[in-house]
């Protein structure tokens, strides 16, 4: 009666009588109940997907989808079709909620192929609709069209009116992305006369008013870009006057008020500006909407622009940049950045060389992703087309003869030989490769001696023929014009201090020579060469690295060691990271605080855990180089967290 049990926790997770701690434990409890009955019968199955959905719903994500593996291998024994697509659609929502998009769209892809299999337009639909959303959210708006157009028309004839509202909005926001204004236009008055059509899925007036004033505000946004600033300006004060839409909703109140004093300010009608544009921040911060702050500040920056009050202007720009990169709104960060560059002339060369590697970077990633989720749909058919094959040839093996069993036995023997042989001759090349490459070494090592002795006999020469004999020569003449008090002995004394003096220069040019650092000598700056260094890594994870560096640290006084152990400890770190971190993004900041340096970098990747995993070479390094600068260093990580590595000394 496991199942039975199982259905009873789950049941009791549903209710508020218990709090969120014991609702989980009844999930926990309904799972193990099910785990343990190893049952695989159509009931069982549909408790699993209720504990998925539980789960899901709980926001305890992993344990979702280890419950969505174990009921995908469940529906696979039994080959059912329809349950293995709809386990996999939940699959592809789980990860779509923990941002792993590659792997959801993975999941919703191969969901795809099984309801294309069976005929469920509706639930079809709906799948490649959430692939739309992940063209989309990718900058590939054209794919976005192609794939809501698809989603569209499964969904027409589904008697799903949410999700063909859902798509007329995306398709719209798609072709508004491509600078399609008229058709984006069109289909934004598609999805606001689908509006209406909500209330049969039980959507209340409240609702229906939100969806159509979030309609107005979009096709207001197109309006504003094709200059037509009056017809926007009435969609949102349309959108404005509806009942209780401040109260009900103020993230959309403060997006209308903000885009309307936009359209307004880019209509040359100044009433009422800027307290709109005010009345919009003030609700935005009360709310901490973050995207929604970065917008208001941008407006608010160009709105100063315009009135030739710059100091106001990069205020707001500067606030909008910040927050756009604690954020990451990509977009935020790049129109930041231009605006800056054009109104600081003080700092305009940095913003604009900052939006150019951001923009590069952001380009490389888009490819990327482009390439990827093209490949993840060559191979799902592929898997698919191989699946199909496997299923034949199978069929095709029940029927031979053992003769032939056995005949591919031997074939596999000897394959397995000749693959062991091979590995021993590649072991053996490997070893010859590593003597090679330490002779070479030796080799070098001996150039480096002798171009170092030659260097020393060098010096030593020029010490011996040019400066000794200068200084011998020297001493004689003064011991002779000493013996006379003349005028013309005094003047040729000074002569010989003279000359005494270019030999103090030539000495100091060899001392030069010798302790010259061949890094901190080149043409650029010691800061350019260190922000180069951070941005210009590359890896195979399409990492954005980004370097910030306190502009008040006296560089040129800071001892050459200081600087070089502060190149090696940021080169480590971001060598650790290309390695193990798998990251999307990372920071190295670099400040002076009082009498102190903070070296820290910063990444977004996979983690570990700082208290159980040994120091390898890289963090032994790192300790070492913040020894020599009698500082601290600070490693703080965790699974799926990502890692900080933060290092203090004195200057």
């Amino acid at each position: 009666m496991a199942k039975t049990k199982a259905g009873q926790y789950l049941d009791n997770s549903q209710s508020n009588a218990y709090s969120e701690t014991d609702r989980e434990k009844y999930i926990d409890s309904a799972y193990f109940e099910l785990n343990s009955s190893f049952q695989n019968d159509s009931i069982t199955r549909y408790l699993y997907k209720r504990t998925l959905a539980a789960y899901y719903n709980a926001g305890e994500y992993e344990k979702s989808l280890k419950v969505g593996k174990d009921v995908l291998n469940m529906a696979a024994e039994v080959k059912d079709t329809l349950e293995m697509a709809n386990i996999m659609y939940r699959i592809g929502d789980t990860f779509y909620a923990k941002s792993k998009i590659d792997t959801a769209f993975y999941y919703y892809d191969q969901a795809q192929k099984f309801y294309e299999k069976i005929n469920e337009p509706g639930d079809l639909g709906e799948v490649i609709l959430y692939k739309a959303y992940i063209y989309y959210n990718i900058g590939e708006y054209v794919f976005a069209e192609v794939e809501g157009i698809k989603a569209l028309s499964k969904l027409q004839n589904s008697n799903k009116p949410t999700q063909v509202y859902n798509c007329y909005n995306l398709i719209a926001s798609a072709l508004d992305g491509q600078n399609s204004n008229t058709q984006a236009i069109n289909y934004y008055r598609k999805a606001l006369n689908q509006v209406d059509k909500l209330r049969e899925e039980g959507y209340g007036e409240g609702m229906i008013r939100y969806n159509k004033a979030a309609c107005y505000n979009n096709m207001g946004g197109v309006y504003v870009k094709e200059g037509k600033h009056k017809e926007a300006i009435s969609l949102y004060r349309k959108a404005l006057n509806f009942p209780n839409i401040r109260k009900d909703y103020p993230s959309l109140y403060a997006k209308l008020l903000n885009n309307m004093a936009y359209a307004k300010f880019k209509a040359n009608d100044e009433r009422e500006l800027p307290e709109l544009f005010y009345e919009s921040l003030e609700i935005r911060d009360s709310l901490e909407n973050q995207s929604g702050i970065v917008a208001s500040n941008i407006h608010l920056g160009e709105y100063f622009a315009s009135k030739k009050d710059t100091a106001k202007a990069i205020s707001y720009l500067k606030s909008a940049y910040r927050t756009a990169k604690k954020i990451r709104s990509h977009y935020d960060i790049l129109n930041s950045l231009k605006l800056l560059s054009e109104l600081d002339k003080e700092n305009g060369i940095y913003f604009s060389n900052r939006y150019i590697k951001v923009n590069d970077s952001l380009q490389d990633i888009a490819r990327a992703n482009k390439e990827k989720y093209a490949r993840i749909e060559y191979e799902t058919d592929r898997l698919i087309d191989e699946k199909e094959e496997l299923v034949k040839k199978n069929s095709f093996i029940i029927g031979v003869s053992a003769v032939i069993l056995l005949f591919i036995a031997a074939i596999f023997i000897i394959y397995y030989l000749n693959s062991r042989n091979k590995e021993l001759l590649l072991i053996q090349e490997q070893q010859a490769a590593n003597e090679e490459i330490y002779l070479l070494m030796q080799e070098q090592q001996a150039k480096i001696d002798t171009a170092r002795k030659d260097e020393k006999d060098r010096i030593a020469m020029e010490l011996h023929d040019g400066i000794l004999n200068n200084i011998y020569a020297v001493r004689l003449n003064l011991e002779f014009s000493n013996k006379k008090v003349d005028e013309e002995s005094i003047a040729k004394r000074k002569e010989f201090i003279k000359e005494l003096q270019t030999v103090e220069t030539e000495i100091r040019a060899i001392s030069h020579d010798l302790s010259r650092n061949a890094m901190l000598q080149q043409e650029k700056s010691f800061e350019y060469a260190l922000e180069y260094m951070i941005t210009s890594q590359k890896n195979d994870y399409d990492t954005l690295f980004e370097a910030e560096i306190d502009k008040g640290i006296d560089w040129e006084n800071l001892p050459s060691t200081c600087k070089v152990n502060i190149y090696r400890i940021i080169q480590e770190a971001l060598q650790n990271i290309n390695k193990y971190s798998k990251a999307n993004y990372a920071k190295a900041d670099i400040k002076q605080v009082n009498n102190h340096m903070e070296v820290t970098v910063t990444d977004d990747g996979i983690g570990f855990d700082a208290k159980t995993v040994k120091g390898g070479i890289g963090i032994k390094n790192l300790k070492k180089r913040a020894a020599a600068l009698n500082g601290s260093i600070e490693i703080d990580s965790e699974p799926g967290e990502g890692t900080t590595i933060k290092v203090t000394f004195p200057i």
